[in-house]
């Protein structure tokens, strides 16, 4: 597969400049190819294939036949010159979605692959032009990588057109060079099995000589990743269906806004959605990205975990001498999880807290293509959770979905992208918990026998976060919790668990920012830890 590189911005932005200094300090000039779709005042130090941009504004994602002719001179150019790198000078007035259709495209889709998308401005451009400009400039600064401009006056405005985008200031070739290295996220499955490969060596030959707590740490991290590999990727799946293929309105109808319907569907979701608590994360980012209001999503979030059938089979099985403990957990877990997610309704995040979130955008490739055909007077309404209203916005996704604009290529690549971040996350998350398992579980457990009943609450929620035990399989640890801590301590271990642990972090985080998960975590903690103690005294 071919690196491709592609540089876009309004004529006059510095494209052909940045392209030349990126040649020759990359020193790949023998290496490289070229293609220019627009003739700037500065040349290019290679000679590029360049293309009509009349042809190319002529071409429309759903029909082929408007595009074939132009990936093939592509397809044939590349064949040619053979080369490792792809640098592509994209006209400032013409869609990102018309580069998408070419690459991929039937003739190219084999070859390329886009590794670095840069955007090029000036501060007076985008204070005076980049409004006026219409839908096809702003579909290409949604879908930059990294956006280069002159100062930071005008990053509010850039982060609302594209929340992920990041933003350098006149930078040198090498930190250009640096940002456009190639994602390392396909490595990560490598990785992993090179790392097993590499255990199984060393324990081959030093075998007497390994202490025995690391083969349990080994075995815990191999455990846990294998064990989650099924459900990550069911949850990745389903995130890229929702995405993809629901209907906006459908989901709006059933979760949009704050009605008693909204919350209740939200609440019950789970049981017709049996993941676990590491797959929901991504249906959650999903269902935001999609216009559900925050607060339904937190509860969506956090109920499915405690309704999943699997949960409450497994909490049935783990206490079969007192039912009553799954019906608690459910009806605990479910108010728990309510409360959490009216304080986001009620007191919603600050802008700022959620600068820098993937919450309101995500450079995926559907959303370009939704942003770049949306012409005026074609608008739906999406709920605004920070402001309590609705606005409007230009969508034509539906459209898309219903004419297969999506190709099976773009929803790999997707899936591909977001599997293997959620894997090296998870992996981060299992090495952690192995360690803690190994060396620290033993000591806290010996420590909480002798605390007072009260004191054991703040104990067991400790370990509901560090032992990160999937929520399909933590009754089977809180029964065995249950013969050394008082029952109320032990129910906040279940309550907590599927909801936040070492794991939920590290997979939010790839989501959202800190400050969100700082105030998840400990309004999930305090409220947590008084329904446990209201249990205590229920039960006393």
């Amino acid at each position: 597969m071919i690196s491709v590189y592609i540089v876009m911005g309004f004529i006059g932005s510095g494209k052909s400049t940045l392209i030349n200094e990126q040649l020759q300090h990359r020193k790949k000039l023998g290496g490289t190819a070229l293609i220019s779709a627009e003739e700037g005042s500065t040349k290019l130090i290679k000679e590029p294939l360049v293309l009509d941009p009349d042809r190319l504004s002529a071409i429309n994602p759903f029909q082929q036949k408007s595009y074939i002719d132009i990936s093939k001179t592509i397809a044939t150019y590349l064949d040619k010159v053979q080369p490792k790198e792809l640098w592509i000078e994209w006209n400032g007035m013409l869609g990102f979605h018309q580069l998408e259709a070419l690459l991929y495209s039937k003739n190219l889709r084999d070859k390329v692959r886009i590794e670095k998308v840069l955007y090029l401005c000036s501060d007076a451009f985008i204070s005076t032009m980049l409004p006026a400009l219409g839908a096809n400039a702003e579909s290409q600064l949604y879908s930059a990588d990294i956006i280069i401009t002159e100062s930071d006056q005008h990053d509010d405005m850039l982060h609302s057109y594209n929340p992920d985008a990041h933003i350098i200031i006149r930078p040198t070739a090498k930190d250009v060079e640096r940002l456009c290295r190639k994602n390392t996220w396909g490595l990560i499955p490598n990785l992993l099995i090179m790392a097993l490969t590499a255990y199984i060596l060393i324990v081959t030959v030093f075998r007497h000589d390994v202490p025995y707590s690391v083969h349990q740490c080994f075995a815990i991290i191999t455990g846990l990743i294998i064990e989650a590999i099924p459900f990550l990727l069911l949850g990745t799946i389903a995130a890229t269906g929702i995405r993809f293929f629901v209907p906006q309105r459908i989901l709006l109808k059933l979760l949009g806004g704050h009605s008693w319907k909204s919350y209740g569907t939200a609440m019950m979701s789970g049981l017709v959605l049996p993941v676990c608590d590491c797959a929901i994360i991504p249906l959650f980012k999903a269902l935001i990205d999609r216009g559900v209001p925050l607060s339904v999503a937190i509860l969506f979030m956090l109920a499915s975990p405690i309704i999943n059938p699997i949960t409450i089979l497994s909490t049935w099985y783990a206490f079969p001498d007192n039912p009553m403990i799954t019906v608690w957990r459910i009806l605990l877990g479910l108010g728990v999880a309510l409360i959490v997610a009216l304080s986001f309704r009620y007191r919603p995040p600050a802008l700022s807290e959620l600068k820098g979130s993937k919450q309101n955008g995500q450079n995926f490739i559907y959303e370009a293509l939704s942003l770049s055909f949306a012409p005026s007077g074609i608008q739906e309404t999406v709920h605004n959770d920070n402001t309590g209203t609705t606005i409007k916005k230009h969508s034509l996704t539906k459209r898309i979905f219903r004419q297969s604009a999506v190709s099976p290529k773009i929803l790999l690549l997707h899936m591909e992208r977001e599997f293997t971040q959620l894997l090296l996350y998870f992996s981060i998350a299992a090495a952690i918990v192995a360690v803690f398992q190994v060396y620290g579980k033993p000591l806290l457990l010996s420590a909480g026998i002798t605390l007072p009943d009260i004191a054991t609450i703040p104990v067991l929620l400790l370990a509901a976060f560090l032992f990160s035990v999937c929520s399909t399989s933590d009754a089977i640890i809180g029964k065995t919790l249950s013969g050394l801590f008082p029952l109320g301590a032990v129910m906040g271990f279940l309550i907590l668990g599927p909801m936040m642990d070492i794991k939920n972090v590290y997979l939010l985080r790839q989501y959202v920012p800190a400050a969100f998960i700082w105030r998840l975590a400990l309004t999930l903690v305090i409220t947590t830890g008084l329904t446990a103690l209201l249990f205590l005294k229920l039960i006393q």
